[in-house]
């Protein structure tokens, strides 16, 4: 949808919920009501409107209502919503600098990832991000990505060659993949478990949850827990919005977000767990990529795909954001 019809659209839907507080915060996602990132924010908005006394409004638009994550951000930047969250993945076309997360194996568990996002290294990327009239209000987290497939574990780097795996259509993935020798094979996120059934496709990387909410334990065998990459997920406010608010607010606002980031957190480690369980008892054999090997897949395929990010983010920004990954 362009991005004015869009607006008209937005402009309908928001008049239809009027305010009387100081100040509304209207949020947009593209997660399900069930998902941690909903309830979180759930919690974002019973704690602001109690803290400030109602003062602050704030209004939720779950599952897509207002758009696609990419749509969301454009209205984030126009000032047409206050806040958005998106996967950095899908972000990297509007922030250039984000597609440095676009590396494999760059951290080797949550702790680490939430550790290096919540010092330099994020506070970088919120720079960046500020270049493109977007204030960064924390990182949200999906998890780490990691496969199913129906040919045998991967529990070795050697278990990847021949793979013929699903990829996203995008060059830098692919030529990742190619590295280690599997057979990525771009495909839209709505044919993999069709092609998994009819075994145009060996298995597909995701993460757990997409395991369990899209089906894909009935068309495959194992789950092999790569970890192969972090997915965090950004959430935005505009800029111009947030420099304006009074010192009081913006404080307050400040406190209830990080409250909300470390709550979403939580709540997606648990869920993660409850959906490996679940899938265990789904029947899926379940392997872990011993940590030699994740090493060794980490360090082939982001020497492949080194020269690519670099030029995307730049070469000054790609070495300032790997110094702060160094213990």
């Amino acid at each position: 949808m362009k991005l004015s019809l869009m607006m008209t659209v937005i402009a309908g839907l928001l008049t239809t919920s009027a305010s009387y507080a100081d100040t509304t915060i209207r949020i947009g996602h593209a997660t399900p009501e069930v998902s941690p990132i909903h309830q979180s924010l759930l919690y974002f908005e019973k704690e602001l409107e109690k803290r400030s006394n109602g003062d602050i409004d704030v209004e939720i638009y779950p599952g897509g209502q207002l758009g696609s994550v990419r749509e969301m951000t454009e209205l984030v930047q126009s000032g047409n919503i206050t806040m958005a969250t998106g996967a950095s993945v899908h972000l990297s076309s509007t922030v250039n600098e984000l597609a440095v997360l676009d590396q494999f194996l760059l951290f080797a568990d949550e702790d680490t990832a939430r550790n290096v996002l919540d010092g330099e290294a994020g506070k970088s990327l919120g720079t960046a991000m500020e270049k493109r009239g977007l204030k960064s209000m924390g990182f949200m987290e999906l998890g780490f990505r990691s496969f199913t497939n129906n040919r045998a574990p991967l529990d070795s780097y050697d278990a990847f060659a021949g793979l013929r795996m699903r990829s996203a259509d995008n060059p830098i993935a692919i030529s990742a993949w190619r590295s280690v020798d599997a057979v990525p094979i771009p495909l839209a996120w709505g044919e993999i478990y069709s092609s998994l059934q009819q075994n145009l496709i060996f298995g597909q990387e995701s993460a757990l949850s997409s395991m369990l909410v899209e089906r894909f334990f009935e068309v495959q065998k194992y789950v092999s827990l790569t970890n192969h990459i972090y997915w965090p997920e950004l959430w935005m406010a505009n800029l111009e919005w947030y420099n304006d608010l009074d010192d009081k607010d913006r404080q307050l606002i400040d406190e209830v977000a990080r409250e909300t980031v470390l709550l979403q957190r939580d709540l997606t480690l648990k869920t993660n767990n409850e959906t490996l369980a679940a899938l265990k008892e789904k029947g899926l054999k379940v392997n872990s990529l011993p940590l030699e090997d994740r090493e060794r897949l980490g360090k082939t395929m982001n020497t492949a795909i080194e020269a690519d990010i670099r030029k995307k983010v730049g070469s000054d920004f790609y070495d300032q954001f790997m110094s702060n990954l160094q213990p």
